[in-house]
């Protein structure tokens, strides 16, 4: 079997996951059932399996190369035993991916970007020799079901030394699973308005309140009382955020059993995607985007202790947000809080001393878990209950706006450390955001007593 074959079974392989997934997703509320999950592994372990042997054979032919070059005369070269061939057709998913990682590898010819990587960005348009790359933020996921929440969500990767990348990650064959250390983040894309823009000017979005005004009844021949609508404007900037720089050791990149392409991307993307989700909830509109805690409406109320929330609490809540904003509202609050809101009981008639949880968790796994019928995220950006914290908000987050400037630029720097064999790679990405309150406040929040 040659690469090109391996190559499609490979796509095909990778495709019959995607169909899974997809299915999974759209179709079934992110609910893995039957052996969605088994089917799901098996391809991709076979993807991933084929993808080695490619490797295998890349390399093979490399070897036979050289060494044919130095048995023959001057001014001859041979042809590799196994030709390089792309497969036909349009660029694919597949294709991407070697792409990014020829990318990653860079053009050196010491153990850089092989033919399979060139040919592959050829085909998808990639400037391998390029310093910087522009990567296409996907859409954020609007289903608020835990299933769906724990496949969107990013996770914080391990300390994997200290120094460079690769001082522990290139393991012998019982070892190639890499152990990363999970940190829960996010929330914010999640459930608010993500606006992508090709430029960083400032993005307007006006607002009115006419609330106050009411129509009248005319008696005859009577002229009409003027009143004039106010309009208001939220503006929208760009703040550069960086992921700091990553070292990746160059033999990292070409001999590690781990998946070091997807692990770099991910820490970038990580980085990057917890202090956005820190400023989007807690920013102070200094220098950085104003967040949704900052900007949110005090309710007023006030628990009666630094760790405790009241059904009376949430209820109170809830009423403070206007009835137009309630259709589309939710809860927002850390895990430390939804495990006190777990505890709470209420008494379902007089003399019920046991009472029935006022959490309820979704039915038949199609449905989200509510909290007196509304739906909520978990932000670990929100404070944790404590003493003045403001801990519970509830309100319509679509009226969060986030602005994102362009795509995300990831940078290689291959000369900077060349003196240490080393790869520094880091991201950068340009955003902004802020409630949109046009002043009858679709988001409010309480606060913990002392």
């Amino acid at each position: 079997m040659n690469i090109h074959e391996i190559l499609t079974k490979k796509k095909e392989a990778t495709d019959a996951a995607a169909v899974i997934r997809d299915r999974v997703y759209a179709d079934q509320a992110g609910e893995w059932r039957g052996d969605d999950n088994a089917k799901f592994e098996e391809l991709c372990s076979r993807s991933e399996t084929l993808q080695a042997e490619v490797d295998r054979l890349v390399r093979l032919d490399r070897l036979q190369q050289s060494t044919d070059e130095a048995g023959q005369s001057a001014g001859r070269r041979s042809e590799p035993t196994q030709p390089i061939r792309a497969f036909a057709g349009k660029a694919t998913a597949a294709d991407a991916d070697l792409a990014v990682r020829g990318w990653l590898l860079g053009h050196t010819e010491d153990g850089g970007a092989q033919a399979q990587h060139v040919e592959a960005a050829k085909r998808v348009g990639l400037n391998i020799r390029s310093g910087a790359i522009e990567l296409r933020m996907a859409p954020p996921l609007r289903s608020l079901h835990p299933r769906d929440v724990e496949a969107w969500e990013k996770r914080a990767p391990m300390g994997v030394g200290s120094g460079a990348i690769g001082l522990y990650t290139a393991p012998d064959s019982p070892m190639g699973a890499l152990e990363r250390a999970l940190l829960a983040f996010g929330g914010m894309r999640q459930v608010s308005t993500v606006y992508r823009t090709a430029s960083g000017t400032d993005m307007p979005f006006p607002t009115n309140n006419d609330t106050s005004n009411k129509g009248a009844i005319l008696a005859e021949n009577t002229q009409v009382a003027e009143v004039d609508a106010t309009f208001g404007q939220l503006v929208l900037n760009s703040f550069k955020y960086s992921s700091k720089m990553v070292l990746v050791a160059r033999e990292l990149l070409q001999d590690s059993a781990v998946n070091i392409p997807e692990l770099i991307g991910q820490i970038l993307g990580e980085r990057i995607g917890r202090i956005q989700n820190d400023h989007f909830t807690t920013g102070d509109n200094s220098s950085k985007p104003n967040g949704v805690v900052t900007a949110a409406t005090s309710a007023s109320i006030t628990s009666a202790a630094a760790t405790t929330i009241t059904y009376d609490n949430l209820v109170d809540l809830v009423h403070t947000l206007d009835p137009a904003y309630r259709p589309n509202a939710r809860f927002m609050f850390n895990d430390g809080a939804l495990k006190i809101i777990k505890k709470i009981k209420v008494a379902q008639y007089s003399g019920d001393t046991v009472g029935a949880p006022l959490w309820i968790p979704g039915l038949a796994g199609a449905l989200a878990d509510t909290i007196m019928g509304y739906p909520y995220v978990i932000n670990q950006s929100v404070a944790t209950p404590a003493a003045s914290s403001k801990s519970v908000l509830f309100g319509d987050f679509s009226k969060y706006l986030i602005r994102d400037v362009a795509d995300v630029r990831l940078i290689r720097m291959e000369e900077r450390y060349a003196d240490y064999d080393q790869v520094g790679f880091t991201a950068f990405m340009r955003s902004d955001a802020d409630l949109r309150d046009a002043g009858t406040h679709p988001v409010y929040y309480m606060t913990q007593g002392a």
